[in-house]
C-alpha cells in the first residue's frame, strides 16, 4: 500500500505543476488581472516579472525535498525532482511560443531552476533542523 505522504506529495506537486502551466499559458502576461488573484498579489507578480517564476518552483522543490525524509535513494529522488521541475519550466516556456502576447524567455528558465535549487537547499536545511531536534 502506498504511503499517504507520497500520495499527498504527488497530488500537491501535480496541482502545483498544473497551476504553473495554467498561469504560464494565460494569454495575457498581466496575470494580476485574473479575478482569482487578490489585488496585492497581482501587483507583486506584475512588478517582479522573472522572480515570480522562481516562487512556485521554490515551494514545490522544498516540499519535494522535505517529503524525502527517510526514503531510500535520496540522491536519485533529488535528481528526479530537479529534472522534473526543470522539465516543467521548459514546457511552460515552450508553450508560450504559441501565444501571441507571451514569449519564450531564457531568464524565466534560469529563475525556475534557481527557485528549484533554492527550494531543495531550504528543504534539506529544514530536514537537518528536524533531525537535530528529534535527536536531542
Amino acid at each position: 500500500m502506498s504511503d499517504p505522504r507520497n500520495l499527498l506529495l504527488y497530488g500537491a506537486i501535480g496541482a502545483g505543476t498544473l497551476a504553473i502551466l495554467f498561469f504560464s499559458w494565460v494569454p495575457n502576461p498581466n496575470i494580476g488581472l485574473l479575478p482569482i488573484f487578490p489585488a496585492w498579489l497581482g501587483k507583486w507578480t506584475n512588478a517582479n516579472g522573472n522572480l515570480r517564476t522562481a516562487v512556485p518552483f521554490l515551494a514545490l522543490a522544498k516540499m519535494g525535498e522535505i517529503c524525502y525524509v527517510g526514503t531510500p535513494n535520496p540522491k536519485q529522488k533529488r535528481t528526479i525532482l530537479f529534472l522534473g521541475l526543470a522539465g516543467v519550466v521548459l514546457v511552460a516556456e515552450l508553450g508560450q511560443l504559441f501565444l501571441p502576447k507571451r514569449h519564450f524567455d531564457w531568464a524565466d528558465i534560469g529563475w525556475g531552476l534557481a527557485g528549484t535549487s533554492l527550494g531543495m537547499v531550504a528543504g534539506y536545511g529544514i530536514k537537518q533542523l528536524w533531525a537535530r531536534k528529534s535527536s536531542v
